[in-house]
């Protein structure tokens, strides 16, 4: 064979190409469409997921709530603090969770007013009793008890590092935004801009990502040998709440000025003092969908509600129909009344129309 056959046979052999730059980019244009595609969803998907835990944990937690109103003499479901400990205690977070870290009073972490120091650590929290069987050591016991901070507050800050998941929502990632302004200062909540400026999440700074729902008829309280008008699901005995499968017993923290939310001067809406004009900012919740929060009910079911101010209940039930105190004014306290008749689409923070209940604030 000659070399001329040799070299048409070896010229004739194929050989690959390498992509075309207009192809390269082609093909990297189709990758990054798809990226496009699937990364919305798989947020989603993750995000979801979140849902699907924090909605397990409210469960949770209202499960054990009602095993403690089973054993709870007073039946009540959220449990009360030791007000003979903490006498301005508001029952909103320290029902359950560790020892927090936020709004310390010195500058020191360790001496948070949510933590141990304050008798909020997980010790004086009542529902973790129900939840962790042998509970945990007390490091600032009450009642003539020897404090032991440890070397450094090492106890203190031991509390507010522990553990307890049931009590955190994953998408807690601090504050969401919203809120209201109180007309006589112009600024937020005082507990609400500290959370706001100190940059953790709420379970870092509360002990928990969930407050429980303490509305009651704050100028219908009286208290006579220790106890108080209840007219919700806080203070009120379990088995007198009418409407347990709406009542919301635990709700994520930013959704507690939610129904404060909207125009006021509506029809079906009543009018609040501390309230600004024009504040309808929006409110997002954990998960980041504004008026859209994760609470638990006082039947032991959680869901997302949407949370966007609050109605009247229609029809209005007329005077003489509402709770009043015997000694006050019939008609301000009507007037009042039913304005704090707070609800909205499947849920609602008052348990109207049951008369108030006289229960126990300290524990008996």
């Amino acid at each position: 064979m000659s070399a001329r056959t040799n070299t048409r046979r070896m010229t004739n052999r194929w050989h690959p190409q390498a992509f075309t730059l207009v192809e390269l980019l082609v093909v990297v244009s189709i990758i990054a469409l798809l990226i496009a595609i699937l990364l919305p969803s798989l947020r989603k998907a993750r995000e979801q997921a979140k849902i699907a835990v924090c909605l397990a944990n409210l469960t949770g937690l209202t499960k054990a709530s009602l095993i403690y109103a089973d054993e709870d003499p007073n039946e009540l479901m959220i449990p009360v603090p030791d007000t003979s400990v903490l006498p301005e205690a508001s029952g909103a977070i320290e029902w359950g969770g560790k020892a927090g870290k936020g709004q310390s009073p010195d500058g020191e972490v360790a001496n948070s007013i949510f933590g141990t120091a304050s008798y909020r650590g997980p010790a004086h929290r009542p529902l973790n009793l129900s939840l962790y069987k042998g509970g945990f050591k007390d490091f600032n016991p009450p009642y003539g008890g020897v404090p032991d901070p440890g070397p450094g507050f090492a106890n203190y800050k031991a509390d507010q590092e522990l553990d307890l998941p049931i009590y955190r929502c994953p998408s807690d990632t601090g504050y969401a935004g919203g809120g209201f302004l109180y007309e006589s200062t112009g600024k937020h909540d005082r507990n609400e801009r500290a959370f706001r400026d100190e940059m953790m999440t709420a379970y870092d700074h509360y002990g928990t990502s969930f407050v429980a729902n303490t509305f009651w008829i704050v100028d219908g309280i009286t208290e006579i040998a220790n106890r108080v008008r209840s007219q919700s699901v806080y203070l009120m005995p379990l088995s007198r709440i009418p409407s347990p499968a709406a009542s919301i017993a635990y709700q994520e923290v930013p959704s507690r000025y939610a129904w404060l939310w909207g125009d006021w001067s509506a029809e079906g809406q009543c009018d609040y003092s501390d309230r600004v004009e024009g504040n309808e900012v929006e409110i997002p919740g954990w998960h980041r969908n504004p008026f859209n929060f994760d609470v638990a009910f006082a039947d032991g079911h959680a869901a997302m509600i949407t949370m966007k101010g609050c109605y009247r209940p229609a029809p209005n039930l007329g005077e003489g129909n509402y709770p009043t105190e015997g000694s006050g004014s019939s008609t301000t306290l009507y007037d009042y009344n039913r304005c704090v008749t707070i609800r909205g689409p499947g849920w609602q923070l008052d348990t109207l129309p049951a008369p108030a209940v006289l229960t126990p604030y300290y524990k008996d």
